[in-house]
Order: C-alpha cells, then sequence, then structure tokens
C-alpha cells in the first residue's frame, strides 16, 4: 500500500495541517528552518515531526555528521507531498469569492506607538483603496497582550511584534528595520557619525520595553562593552526625540520612524558605530483565521503592503 493511500484510508487519525509541515520538512531537512519557513516555534516543529515519524512508522530525516538527509521514504514523498499542497491550493483559490469592495468588517490591529507612527497611514490608504467600506481600529500594544497573545487574538484580527516574543501562532514576516543613532540637529560636537568613545561622554535617553525582551538595542550596546549613561527613560518611542532635541542626549530610534521624525522634530540621524540586531517584524494571528477568507485577503494585503 502506498504512503497516499495510507493517509486516504486513516485520514482520521492524521491532522491533514500536518502536510504543510512535512513539505517544510522534506525541502529545508531542518526542523529550525522548517519552523521558521511555516511561523512555528522550533519545539511546535519538532512536535509535529515527531507525530509524522509515529505515523508513517519512519524517522523521515536521518542524522549524517552535522546535518540530516532524508530517508527512502522521505525521498519518496517529497514530490507527493507537492502535489498535496499544489492540491490544497487549488481547493482554497476555489473557496466562494469575496466582494472585498464591499465589505463592511471591522479590522481590529495591535501593534506598538512606533509601528503605528511609521506605517498606519500606509495601512490605511492601502486597505481603504481596495475595500472603503472597512473600519481599521488599531489598539496599542502592552507587555500583557503579548504574555497573553493567543487569548488577545481571540477578540482582534492581527498582532504586529517583532520575532522572539511570540511563538506557537501562525505569522508571516513583513520588514526588518536596522536601529539608527538620533541626536539634536543642532548638536555642532557630533558630525555626520558617532564616535565610540561618544557612546559614554553624551547621555542617553531610551525607551521602556517589554520586561522580558533581552535583545533590546541597549542590552546589545552592553553587550559590546559599552555602557551608555541612561538620563532619560520615556514611556514610548515616539517621546525619544523630544527629549534629544536641542539637547546633548543620543538615543536609538528604528530607521523607518527616525525617518518620520526628522523633519521638523529637531533631530537627525547619524551612522553609528556597533552593529546591531534588526528588528524582524511579523504578523501574527489565531489559527481560528486560517481560512477565513476576508483575513486571507487582509494578511496578503498587509505584506504587500509592508514588505
Amino acid at each position: 500500500m502506498s504512503s497516499i493511500q495510507r493517509i486516504s484510508g486513516h485520514r482520521a487519525k492524521l491532522d491533514l495541517n500536518l502536510i504543510v509541515s512535512l513539505d517544510a520538512l522534506l525541502r529545508e531537512r531542518s526542523v529550525s528552518r522548517a519552523a521558521i519557513e511555516v511561523g512555528l516555534s522550533q519545539p511546535a516543529m519538532s512536535a509535529a515531526l515527531a507525530r509524522l515519524r509515529r505515523y508513517f512508522g519512519d524517522p523521515l530525516l536521518a542524522r549524517v555528521g552535522n546535518s540530516y538527509q532524508l530517508t527512502p521514504l522521505a525521498r519518496s514523498l517529497v514530490e507527493r507531498t507537492t502535489v498535496a499542497i499544489s492540491a490544497v491550493d487549488r481547493v482554497l483559490d476555489a473557496e466562494p469569492g469575496i466582494e472585498i469592495e464591499r465589505s463592511s468588517r471591522e479590522f481590529t490591529l495591535i501593534m506598538s506607538d512606533y509601528m503605528l507612527a511609521a506605517v498606519g497611514d500606509t495601512i490605511t490608504r492601502d486597505l481603504l483603496a481596495q475595500a472603503p467600506h472597512l473600519r481599521i481600529n488599531f489598539v496599542q500594544l502592552r507587555p500583557e497582550i503579548v504574555d497573553r497573545a493567543s487569548d488577545s487574538l481571540r477578540t482582534a484580527d492581527a498582532l504586529v511584534v517583532p520575532r522572539g516574543f511570540v511563538s506557537d501562532l501562525p505569522s508571516v514576516d513583513l520588514f526588518s528595520d536596522r536601529w539608527v543613532c538620533v541626536v539634536a540637529e543642532d548638536n555642532e560636537r557630533i558630525g555626520d557619525a558617532i564616535r565610540l568613545d561618544q557612546l559614554t561622554e553624551y547621555p542617553w535617553a531610551v525607551f521602556q520595553t517589554h520586561p522580558h525582551a533581552a535583545t533590546t538595542p541597549l542590552h546589545q550596546v552592553r553587550a559590546q562593552g559599552v555602557e551608555p549613561y541612561v538620563q532619560v527613560v520615556g514611556e514610548n518611542y515616539l517621546a525619544l526625540p523630544y527629549f534629544v532635541a536641542h539637547t546633548d542626549r543620543i538615543a536609538l530610534l528604528p530607521e523607518r520612524l527616525a525617518a518620520r521624525m526628522s523633519g521638523g522634530m529637531g533631530i537627525r540621524s547619524v551612522d553609528f558605530p556597533l552593529n546591531l540586531a534588526p528588528l524582524n517584524h511579523a504578523l501574527w494571528w489565531h489559527p481560528m483565521y486560517n481560512a477565513d477568507p476576508e483575513h486571507r485577503w487582509l494578511r496578503a494585503q498587509l505584506v504587500k503592503s509592508l514588505g
């Protein structure tokens, strides 16, 4: 009996959503890379692989040295899994069409003040251009929302937050934003680039972060041997330019926000001497929305607008 026949005969015993995980595992030959591709945490993908191994009675991925190779059975499944994924896509594409231009649905999006200031106008412009009767409700991101993301997303359509804070929920990458250093526009002692020694010479303005955040720009600066003198702490990103303008303070801002706030805010961006990991923003939603046609449209449009 073939693998496909086994799936057909015992489909009640297998969550067919695992086909997506199987496809990613067979192509990536890596649990971590497959997890990133489908928007799962690594433990969740490991659990999916364990279930697939039990179902097929085969390891599927066999360790050879420092890498994994496909078993003979897994190799035989590659083409079949690709066909299965394509068939599912065709079924989804054949769902009753939605007249999004007539939809009066209200979408609730949770995002930080920084994201709203940096891309909120782009989101509203692009969504309402296609669906002018929509209502878009923006909710301020708070630590307790992130801590209980699954519960929060039962009453909201999507959450925009950098990777590293949420796991075990469907997601898709939006864009990456790098950190830039900002100083007062009239600060003549700092040129087009701030020197390493000036990072400890001048006071800093920083923003209050999520209590469990371990990779903030300030953490990264300290990890590279620089101990800034933090003089002012703002509650959010948007406060920082006011604490920098017409002072000798310095601050780090996401580039998209800094570009928006440099004109007329009394600040300017300068080159920074340290390498900082970017903010990799992703869109997260509750699994109950996976097959919702209007929600699928929303996700596709946000990726298109912000990517």
